[in-house]
């Protein structure tokens, strides 16, 4: 889980480069899913929520060229302006129940 943040007039240029995204993650092995939530409080503040089978895929897709290449696509003015508030590996946490 990624905590960002960037200006709140940036932030729908934000939210569009995940939607536009180049959806390479999709085809990592481990990969579950993706979410980006959005602060109603503070539209600035976004969450990236990502799920794994385990750390190991995670990491490898961290290191890939694919990972890589999906961030190469965000302009670099966006990117000068996200802030990394807090990166938190929730791998202590497995589903119970759904």
């Amino acid at each position: 889980m990624s905590r960002l943040h960037i200006a709140p007039d940036r932030a729908p240029k934000l939210v569009s480069a995940f939607r536009d995204r180049a959806h390479l993650v999709e085809g990592a092995t481990g990969f579950l899913g993706l979410e980006v939530w959005q602060n109603d409080r503070d539209a600035g503040e976004l969450f990236m929520v990502s799920r794994w089978t385990d750390r190991e895929s995670f990491k490898r897709y961290m290191k890939s060229e694919a990972h890589r290449i999906s961030h190469d696509r965000i302009a670099a003015d966006l990117k000068s302006e996200i802030k990394l508030q807090a990166l938190e590996h929730l791998h202590t946490f497995e589903v119970v129940a759904q």
